[in-house]
């Protein structure tokens, strides 16, 4: 039997609709689920009072109001990266030195989001300042694979992953410099999507400078992904460079593909090598794209040391670009590793390595022209064990540990460029492999489309919860 748990968000806002269920139903359900015990460590916060009084009043506004004219999403709950300023809500960062930190402000994405009518159950773990490609903060435990509870929730989004993977929310907000989103979507067998730069508002205080870092969705199918990507876009504002599209990302999900020119790009640009049946998940991919009529053909991944050493320089420096007064020997050894390597670069090294990033992201773009849409495994290993990827006593040994880990994700921070991971692949221990397409600035439709037709050839919607819904024969 379906539960409420079970419903993605379409189909909650359907339920709304037809009078089968209602906002303060859904949401008391999901806090109970939440009561019980979050065992994959996705929340930092629970905000029950509040979203009980979001969810009342959204009941209220749907029994008295027509819904023609209602946001799509409306009353359907969420969740909020713990990175994002929350007016009145704990918002940690990650981080012990903000274990009590109540904002008076929201960040913008946390506006956009209440404007669209969502309704978030609080804030999801985050490593301190976002600064790890896993999820193991001091606030909170670690986020962790909702498939196997050994294994990570990868970072900077794990939470927010481990949530939508572990059916505590239907959808969550993510955010992604360095495959923040895709890595924890791949670790958690979800969909996570990396939009175009300047795509989604990132308000005043939200852009990073370097145009390195977005906010997108994660969700459990396309379909919500792209329901959730067109309520991120209904507002423009401080860092957009374009409006959102005309038409709607979901309606997009559903238009004809046509017949598309996609490169499957074996290995990864940090020269790290791939997991074998990483690699096959993603030629798995390819293949399901062939048959679907596409014209597909494979090229080497070449590793870019330039473009991953001039990366590390850029989010090196992000990190160090936090200028608050604290005791830095109570952060954590790889904060206090990279903000100590960012005051060795000068101003002229930043702006280099910026340069050369721009550079060969442009020479990757070169490369893959004749391509509509290009095959990645999202991340170079199935999810890792909790703990693996941390080393205190050797944060430089981390950082490297970490870069081979996530391979290839930098390319679409660094080109600006749309990429999405999907769960296409499962290792022959039942966990999650995610593969990552990436298509053209701005071409989310172009993406979404083509995910939504994956989704249909290869169904991942009955795996979660270790429930039969939908089991293929």
């Amino acid at each position: 039997m379906t539960e409420l748990h079970d419903l993605t968000a379409l189909e909650l806002a359907a339920a709304y609709e037809s009078g089968d269920t209602g906002p303060a139903e859904v949401v008391d359900h999901l806090l109970a689920r939440l009561g019980d015990g979050d065992r994959v460590g996705a929340f930092t916060t629970v905000s029950a009072d509040r979203a009980r009084i979001a969810a009342a009043e959204a009941e209220r506004v749907l029994r008295t109001t027509d819904r023609v004219g209602l946001p799509r999403l409306f009353g359907v709950p969420t969740a909020v990266k713990d990175l994002e300023a929350t007016a009145g809500v704990r918002t940690t960062l990650g981080s012990a030195l903000f274990r009590d930190w109540i904002p008076a402000h929201n960040d913008e994405i946390v506006d956009v989001m209440s404007d669209a009518g969502l309704i978030s159950l609080g804030k999801t773990t985050v490593p301190e300042f976002g600064a790890a490609c896993y999820t193991e903060p001091e606030v909170s435990g670690p986020a962790r694979s909702p498939f196997d509870l050994t294994r990570s929730a990868a970072g900077s989004s794990g939470g927010a992953a481990a949530a939508v993977g572990a059916l505590l929310v239907p959808i969550a907000q993510g955010s992604d410099t360095a495959g923040s989103v895709r890595s924890p979507a791949s670790a958690c067998g979800v969909v996570g999507l990396k939009p175009s730069r300047g795509l989604v508002t990132a308000g005043p205080n939200g852009n990073d400078g370097m145009g390195l870092s977005v906010r997108g969705p994660l969700a459990r199918t396309v379909r919500d992904t792209a329901a959730f990507l067109d309520a991120l876009t209904t507002r423009t504002g401080a860092g957009t460079v374009r409006p959102p599209r005309a038409d709607s990302y979901e309606r997009a999900c559903d238009a004809p593909v046509p017949r598309l020119r996609i490169a499957l790009a074996q290995g990864s640009v940090s020269g790290s090598p791939v997991h074998p049946e990483v690699a096959a998940a993603a030629e798995l991919t390819a293949r399901t794209l062939a048959g679907l009529g596409h014209d597909v053909f494979i090229r080497d991944q070449a590793p870019d040391p330039e473009l991953t050493e001039g990366f590390q320089v850029m989010f090196t420096a992000l990190v160090g670009s936090r200028t608050m007064s604290f005791d830095e020997s109570s952060l954590r050894p790889i904060v206090r590793h990279l903000r100590s390597r960012a005051m060795e670069f000068s101003s002229a090294e930043l702006a280099a390595s910026i340069g050369v990033v721009q550079a060969r992201a442009r020479a990757w773009a070169l490369d893959y022209a004749n391509a509509d849409v290009v095959i990645t495994p999202t991340v170079t290993t199935p999810p890792t064990l909790v703990g693996r990827l941390r080393d205190d006593a050797d944060p430089a040994a981390e950082l490297a540990a970490m870069t081979a880990f996530t391979g290839n994700t930098v390319l679409a921070n660094a080109t600006g460029f749309p990429a999405i991971s999907l769960p296409l692949g499962w290792s022959s221990q039942g966990l999650p492999l995610g593969v990552s397409l990436t298509a053209g600035w701005g071409r989310e439709d172009l993406l979404l489309g083509v995910s939504a037709s994956l989704e249909e050839a290869l169904p991942w919607a009955h795996r979660y919860g270790g429930l039969p819904r939908d089991t293929p024969a």
